[in-house]
């Protein structure tokens, strides 16, 4: 069963504090209550330098080394689907659960090769609850950055979320020549005459139910955007374009069958444009090719997947 620590407060003291220690000088034996306490104080100023929730746990970790050989440190929060670690996993462990004020910051592991001494636990312990009122920040400030990225009609990631991971995945798919990508734009048909017909509310909801058939029609690996009106950004990552193409014809088929009107005699459509990586130097440049593909499909009567196919100098497009 993991141990657990509350935070006490201790930050005014850390504002003031000159910190003139040098943390590699001290180890674990040379560790007095004076020099534990100044030791406290001078990790609990540089947790407040970041609000980013993996340089915590790095700091935390470099820190903690000067005075306990750990080989690696494990941080999760279950709740927040955050699993990360830094250092080697080895396997001889002491794991803690982290609370203030009758709430879970989620769990911390100690990893090394050897068991772990009762001097060492002890000291662990003494030190453990620096890191939890640091941690409940950066985990508010990480909950906020989500609540940024979110459509709040939708639920969707919006274009704010859609610049970064797109970045993120680009990058990944030029260091790793077995990995590919997929672009999806997607646009609802003549939504302009169901909004006029219906009403916005009626095209509210259909936004929503579009969101929702994309969702179900995607891998958790991939991701789905709205990008704007009644157009959506799909990213199909790790992947081949015929398989990209299997996907958006499944899309395009569970809108139709899926989605309904208050007339249930009308059905809802949608066209798709998709692009593949092909050595394009930024994601603009696959959006602008997946937006020709969804012009393409537009112009040919709409309700179906149009594929930018890149073999020549010039783009070719086909169904």
């Amino acid at each position: 069963m993991a141990s657990s620590f509350t935070q006490h407060d201790f930050g005014t003291q850390a504002k003031n504090h000159p910190f003139p220690m040098d943390v590699s000088s001290i180890s674990i034996d040379s560790l007095t209550p004076d020099r534990l306490k100044d030791f406290r104080l001078h990790l609990f100023s540089h947790l407040q330098t970041t609000l980013e929730i993996e340089q915590l746990i790095d700091i935390f970790y470099r820190h903690l080394k000067q005075l306990i050989p750990v080989s690696g440190i494990e941080y999760n929060h279950a709740d927040k689907m955050i699993d990360m670690h830094v250092g080697r996993i080895s396997k001889h462990r002491c794991n803690y659960q982290l609370n203030m004020s009758q709430q879970q910051f989620g769990d911390i592991a100690f990893t090394r090769s050897k068991r772990f001494s009762e001097k060492e636990l002890s000291t662990i312990e003494s030190i453990m609850d620096v890191i939890i009122f640091p941690l409940r920040n950066a985990l508010k400030y990480r909950d906020a950055l989500s609540t940024a990225m979110i459509d709040p009609l939708t639920g969707l990631n919006n274009r704010g979320a859609m610049s970064i991971a797109l970045t993120r995945e680009l990058e990944r798919t030029r260091r790793h020549e077995d990995q590919d990508m997929s672009l999806m734009m997607i646009d609802i048909d003549h939504f302009k005459t169901i909004n006029d017909r219906y009403g916005h509310l009626s095209g509210d909801d259909v936004l929503r139910q579009v969101a929702r058939v994309i969702q179900q029609s995607i891998r958790a690996s991939d991701a789905c955007f709205r990008f704007g009106g009644e157009e959506f950004v799909i990213l199909v990552t790790n992947t081949h374009l015929a398989h990209s193409r299997t996907v958006s014809e499944r899309i395009r088929v569970a809108i139709e069958e899926q989605v309904k009107l208050p007339d249930k005699d009308l059905k809802v459509t949608a066209s798709l444009g998709l692009a593949h990586y092909n050595g394009e130097s930024d994601w603009p440049e696959l959006l602008n090719r997946a937006d020709k593909a969804l012009y393409s499909a537009k112009q040919q009567g709409r309700n179906c997947v149009v594929t930018s196919l890149v073999k020549k100098p010039q783009s070719t497009f086909a169904e």
